[in-house]
């Protein structure tokens, strides 16, 4: 099992913000033992930009993480996405974690004008930059979509910004997805992924980060669905209801129930522990429940649940 565990909360303000707004919510998350919170970056649907949302909460907080859950790395240039990664650390005097990915949604890739087949080859090359530019190197670079000559980001940040690289399963992990993490990420950030599955994909990264001469330290993380319940399969049907109201035409089948914290705080608990076996070490929380249950359901997970591995 992994040594420690950490927990973070994700806000998503298209099913939250008829509850608590995202400062409140941030620091009920702090108050409650979560080690951090994450905001995705959903463009079509009703949330906030995520890099804004996360300096603002910094100003009300005092050491909750901060991180994108995460951040679609074609809807903007390397050169953006550093400046505001570097600015928002800054600002939080080192708190930010920045998940990036190549995006999922196609009705975002639309409103951005983003040719969603090549969103891939636009993450791996973007990413190349922003590594370079976030550890304060001058860049020279001319790719297929990315050109500059003597760039340097100012003001750098003042650590390794941690980049962690999101992933979905879809009986299986692309190759694609396995060599970003390996060539690129500090951390991996995946959904709707089995133990098994998982398992593999660490012993695939680590394998080919070592061929390339890596020596990272991985933070494997874990966006989890949570709806705690009288069981399993009236939890699991409840996160499929969920899913369909927040993402409509977008909203895609909920795997078997062991991709998820499901049931009672006791299976959810199992749960997690068969994951961290195997070495994850940050379970972002992610509430798949009707409005009003939103905050009793949290408020379960942090008394019940938290605790079990703060022992």
């Amino acid at each position: 099992m992994a040594s420690e565990i950490r927990f973070g909360v994700q806000y998503n303000g298209v099913s939250m913000v008829s509850i608590m707004g995202p400062i409140p919510f941030a620091q009920q998350a702090e108050q409650w033992g979560f080690d951090a919170y994450f905001v995705p970056d959903l463009e079509t649907l009703s949330s906030l930009d995520p890099m804004t949302l996360l300096a603002s909460v910094a100003q009300h907080t005092n050491h909750i993480m901060l991180g994108t859950g995460v951040l679609v790395v074609p809807f903007r240039s390397p050169y953006q996405l550093a400046k505001v990664a570097a600015s928002v650390d800054i600002l939080t005097s080192g708190r930010l974690i920045l998940g990036l990915g190549a995006g999922l949604l196609p009705k975002d890739f639309a409103v951005e004008q983003v040719d969603r087949r090549k969103r891939g080859k636009i993450t791996d090359e973007a990413l190349r930059v922003i590594r370079s530019l976030l550890a304060g190197d001058t860049v020279n670079h001319a790719g297929d979509y990315y050109e500059m000559t003597d760039t340097r980001l100012a003001p750098a940040p003042t650590r390794q910004v941690p980049i962690w690289l999101g992933g979905s399963w879809d009986n299986g992990f692309a190759d694609a997805v396995i060599n970003r993490v390996a060539t690129f990420g500090d951390g991996f950030h995946p959904t709707d992924v089995p133990v098994e599955g998982y398992a593999a994909a660490i012993s695939q990264i680590e394998g080919i980060a070592a061929g390339q001469g890596r020596d990272v330290d991985f933070d494997w993380a874990c966006n989890m669905w949570l709806n705690i319940g009288a069981n399993k399969n009236d939890a699991l049907a409840a996160v499929q209801s969920a899913l369909n109201s927040r993402f409509g035409d977008d909203a895609w089948e909920a795997h078997p129930e062991d991709c998820y914290a499901l049931g009672t705080p006791a299976d959810c608990i199992e749960t997690i522990e068969r994951y961290a076996d195997i070495g994850v070490s940050t379970f972002v929380i992610n509430v798949l429940t009707s409005p009003e249950d939103l905050l009793p359901t949290l408020e379960v997970f942090s008394k019940e649940v938290i605790p079990h591995f703060r022992r």
